[in-house]
Formats: structure tokens, C-alpha cells, sequence
């Protein structure tokens, strides 16, 4: 399991989780990525999930990368990527390892916020003044789609997945979350507020289920109008300052396997003597022809 909060604003998609693996004995000391970014045909966002864990079955992945196989190839909209994911889920068999598999979506179409949910049983919930709400899902017991509209008076909201949940804060507190977000004078220090709350509250609940959510974190967040990023800690709570990329799909297209080997060769560059003020090293024309030989677009729905 996991505790993984999926929350958006006016202005900023925001995802955390923590980074443990329980449960896969091979992935114990495995930093783990519960998260990807989405650009779809009509919008960007983030999607992370609970309980899919690190396998379905005996072999051990990553679900982050999983994702980026799911979904090469087409350039869809986002009710289509989401669908997409949960077809995908089924034929995966996520539903099997354990219960309680579900993914959140954040983001922006259009430039409103956007909130969605996949899951295949009949434990979402959703936490008001007054206390837990089940959401109906009619008995669905295979995954699917939730679209969590928001209300013209609804500006921001959020969702926690995983064993930590039953832990999380009261609603006053993400209230509290989202009020020092939108006084943040730039959207980058809302960022840096809603990573700094998530922190703290993935390390106490990690302190309440230490078995199954670890006090590492990652967060990742991207803005209305375009552009973001993602920072890692520590157990301690301390940022780490090497963060390796999340799984990032472009309208069907795996950025990663562009961006990697880019990222290699700067840093090959840098370890030769590449000082600053220097020309950036730019790979030649065989490196780049070797890089779009390896790149693989075929779509991989099944690990």
C-alpha cells in the first residue's frame, strides 16, 4: 500500500507520495515513483495511485512505467488516457495482488481544474465536514472511470489513496493547505507550501504505518498554464538535491527516452571537464541518430 495525496487549486495539480514498496521483498531498499505526468491532447496533469504496488503477480515494475507503456502511441484526450488506464489495469490483473487498487488524476483541461479516479471496488471516500462519505460506485467491481466534477464554486480539492489515508488530517487542514496556496504571492511558493504540508504529514502517518508507507517523498506539481516540477526527500524531511526524472508522456510520445539519454550525455560531459560559461555539450548527429534508434513506441499494456 501506500499513502499518496492527489489535490488541485486555481492554479497548481500537486501530487506526493511516499516511496516504499511493501510487500516485494526484492524492492525493499527500491526509491519508488508512484507518480507520471500526463500531457494529453487536451490538457496536462499528474496521475499516482495506491495499492498496484510494485507487481501484479510475481514480477516485480514500477506502475509509473508501466503507465508510459500503457499509453504510447496515441495522442489522447484525457478521458481517453484515463479510460485507457483502467482497461489496461483490468487486462494487468491489478485487482488480483490485493484489494484496494486505485489511481488519482490532477490536472488542468482547458485551463480548469480537473479531478478523476480509477478503481476497482467500492471503497473511495470522500471526506466532508461531517465526516466520511462513501462514493457510490454501483458495484462496480472491475476498474473504472470516476470523474469527480467540480462545482462553478469548487475551487480546489483533493484525494488521498492508500493505507495512510484513514490517517490523513481533517478536512480543516487541507482547507488550511489550500488557503496558504492561493496567498502564496507567486505559484511557484504555492508549490513549495503544498510540498512542505505533504512532507510532514507523509512522516507522521509513516510513523502510524511504518509496514506499509515510508517516510521518504516525492512531490511533483505543474501550473494552469503550463510548466512545473518535482522534488524528492529525505526520511528526515530534506530535500534531496539528485531527483531522477518521472515517467513523462507527451501525447503518446515517452519523453523519457529522449530526455535520458540527453541527461547522460551532459552529465558524461560535465565528468570530462565541461566548465560554466562554456557552450552546453550538444550530442552530435550520430548520438542523436543512435538515441531515436532506441527509442520504443510500440504500446506494452501487459508487463
Amino acid at each position: 500500500m501506500t499513502f499518496a495525496l492527489a489535490m488541485v487549486t486555481a492554479r497548481v495539480a500537486f501530487v506526493g507520495a511516499d516511496r516504499l514498496y511493501s510487500g516485494v521483498d526484492s524492492m525493499k531498499s527500491f526509491a519508488a515513483t508512484k507518480m507520471a505526468r500526463l500531457e494529453t491532447a487536451d490538457g496536462h496533469g499528474f496521475i499516482t495511485y495506491a495499492g498496484a504496488g510494485a507487481r501484479s503477480g510475481s514480477k516485480p515494475f514500477e506502475v509509473s512505467e508501466w503507465i508510459e507503456g500503457v499509453l504510447r502511441v496515441a495522442n489522447r484526450t484525457l478521458d481517453q488516457t484515463l479510460r485507457e488506464i483502467a482497461a489496461a489495469a483490468e487486462e494487468q490483473g491489478f485487482d488480483k495482488h490485493a484489494p484496494g487498487h486505485t489511481f488519482g488524476y490532477v490536472g488542468f483541461i482547458d485551463g480548469k481544474a480537473r479531478v478523476a479516479a480509477i478503481t476497482s471496488l467500492d471503497q473511495m471516500q470522500m471526506r466532508l465536514e461531517t465526516g466520511a462519505s462513501t462514493i457510490d460506485t454501483k458495484g462496480q467491481t472491475k476498474f473504472r472511470v470516476m470523474d469527480l466534477k467540480l462545482g462553478p464554486r469548487v475551487y480546489s480539492f483533493g484525494i488521498a489513496l492508500g493505507s495512510g489515508a484513514p490517517h490523513f488530517l481533517p478536512v480543516t487542514i487541507m482547507q488550511t493547505m489550500t488557503r496558504q496556496a492561493a496567498r502564496a504571492r507567486t505559484k511557484e511558493r504555492a508549490a513549495d507550501r503544498l510540498c512542505a504540508w505533504f512532507v510532514r504529514m507523509n512522516r507522521e502517518i509513516s510513523a502510524k504505518e511504518p509496514a506499509t508507507v515510508g517516510p521518504q517523498a516525492l512531490c511533483a506539481w505543474a501550473y494552469r498554464e503550463g510548466g512545473g516540477a518535482h522534488s524528492a526527500y529525505d526520511a528526515d524531511g530534506r530535500r534531496i538535491n539528485n531527483t531522477s526524472m518521472l515517467p513523462l508522456i507527451s501525447k503518446g510520445f515517452p519523453m523519457n527516452q529522449v530526455l535520458g539519454p540527453l541527461w547522460e550525455h551532459v552529465q558524461r560531459q560535465m565528468a570530462t571537464g565541461w566548465k560554466t560559461g562554456e557552450a552546453p555539450p550538444v550530442p552530435s548527429q550520430e548520438e542523436l541518430n543512435a538515441i531515436a534508434r532506441s527509442i520504443d513506441d510500440r504500446p506494452q499494456r501487459k508487463f
